[in-house]
This record gives C-alpha cells, sequence and structure tokens, in this order.
C-alpha cells in the first residue's frame, strides 16, 4: 500500500513539474497558430508581431503612394531636348512649348526684318553684278547699267558693297535661328526653377585699399545680391 502511494506520488509530481515546464516555454516562445480555412493555412501573428506587420504595411503604402506621385513629376518635367527640337522645326514653337508666347512675336519679328534685309541686299547684289558683267564683256552691242550706274568701276564697287551687306545680313539671320534654339532649350531648364521670396539687393559704402607698394586709398560701394 505504501509502494502504491509512493508511485502515485511520484507521477503526480512529475506531471507537476512537466506542466510547469510546458508553461514556461509558452511564456518565453511565441505560439503560432495556423486553423485551417478551406483548403489555406492562414497565419495568425502574436501581438508584437502584428505591430511589425502593420509598420511594415504602413510603410509600404506609403511608398507605394509616393511612387506614382515621383512617376508623375518625371512625366511633367519639362524637357529642354523638346524645346529645342520643336524651334529648330519650327521657330518659336519651342516658346510656345515653353508657355512663353510674348516671345513668339518678337521670334517672327527680327526673322522678318533679317529676311527682308538678305532679300534687298541680295537683289542689288545680282542686279549690280550682272550690269557690271555686261559693261566689261568687250561687246559694244551690250550696255550694262543699274539705277542708273554706267561705269564699271563703279557697278564694281557697289557690287561688292551688297556682296559684304549680303553676307553679314545671312550670317545674322543664322545667327538669330540659333539664339531661338538656345532660348527655348534655356526656358525649358528653368521651367520648374522656382526663385526666392526674399529677393533683394543691398549695399554699402566701403573703403578700397588697393595692393602697391604706396597704396591709396579710396571711397567705394560693396553690392550683394541676394536670391
Amino acid at each position: 500500500m505504501s509502494k502504491f502511494f509512493s508511485y502515485t506520488f511520484s507521477l503526480f509530481a512529475f506531471t507537476l513539474i512537466s506542466l510547469y515546464s510546458v508553461a514556461q516555454i509558452s511564456d518565453t516562445i511565441p505560439i503560432v497558430t495556423k486553423p485551417i480555412i478551406g483548403d489555406k493555412i492562414r497565419f495568425q501573428p502574436d501581438s508584437t508581431q502584428r505591430t511589425i506587420f502593420d509598420t511594415v504595411r504602413n510603410i509600404s503604402a506609403v511608398d507605394t503612394l509616393q511612387k506614382p506621385l515621383e512617376v508623375a513629376k518625371k512625366k511633367k518635367r519639362h524637357s529642354p531636348t523638346k524645346a529645342a527640337l520643336f524651334s529648330a522645326l519650327l521657330p518659336g514653337l519651342g516658346q510656345g512649348y515653353n508657355k512663353k508666347y510674348w516671345k513668339i512675336p518678337i521670334v517672327y519679328a527680327g526673322l522678318a526684318g533679317l529676311g527682308f534685309g538678305v532679300y534687298y541686299t541680295g537683289s542689288n547684289f545680282i542686279n549690280y553684278r550682272n550690269a557690271y558683267r555686261l559693261q566689261i564683256d568687250e561687246n559694244p552691242l551690250t550696255i550694262g547699267s543699274y539705277k542708273g550706274v554706267l561705269e564699271a568701276n563703279a557697278l564694281k564697287s557697289y557690287r561688292d558693297y551688297y556682296k559684304r551687306l549680303l553676307d553679314i545680313t545671312a550670317i545674322c539671320t543664322g545667327v538669330w535661328y540659333l539664339l531661338n534654339i538656345v532660348d527655348a532649350a534655356v526656358d525649358a531648364h528653368l521651367f520648374d526653377w522656382n526663385m526666392r521670396n526674399d529677393l533683394n539687393v543691398s549695399w554699402r559704402p566701403e573703403i578700397i585699399t588697393p595692393a602697391g607698394v604706396s597704396p591709396q586709398a579710396s571711397v567705394g560701394a560693396s553690392v550683394r545680391l541676394r536670391f
């Protein structure tokens, strides 16, 4: 009988120790339950893991929202290459792409004035050149004259004069065309640039002492531009 009680007591003590050990393990190691729902297994984290998952989910949501905004900003960014190509194909078109519509009449006014200059100097050069050729061809039946000028030397002088003006106006026309392209490209570069609101210019008198053997001080001014 005493042996029975000793065996029973030993079994009871072993059971208590086992239950206590299991309880200690369950407190230190998070238990993850995976109840079966249909054919899928759902993961149920504990409170600490749930907090971590929520933080990660929020960060992912913010990234997901920011990425389309960044892509949209990149798409809306002005392209200097497009502006330059537009102005190269049609002068003034790049200025319209940059929304600087007030520059378009200036571009065409310059091209119109220079174009008329090329036409005027070119026509005078051609007519004086042809008249000069007729005068020096040693054919008595042909007489070359233009605007009442008959002398060969005078015709040659006018020819050279208008030839020089034609070259100058042609070069100026090409430069104006290139400036139209450069202006469009620079405007596109600065399209998204914002100048600070506290733009100001300040100055103060200052005594300037130049470096030298016998420096003489002079009164000057110091100008500071902030933008």
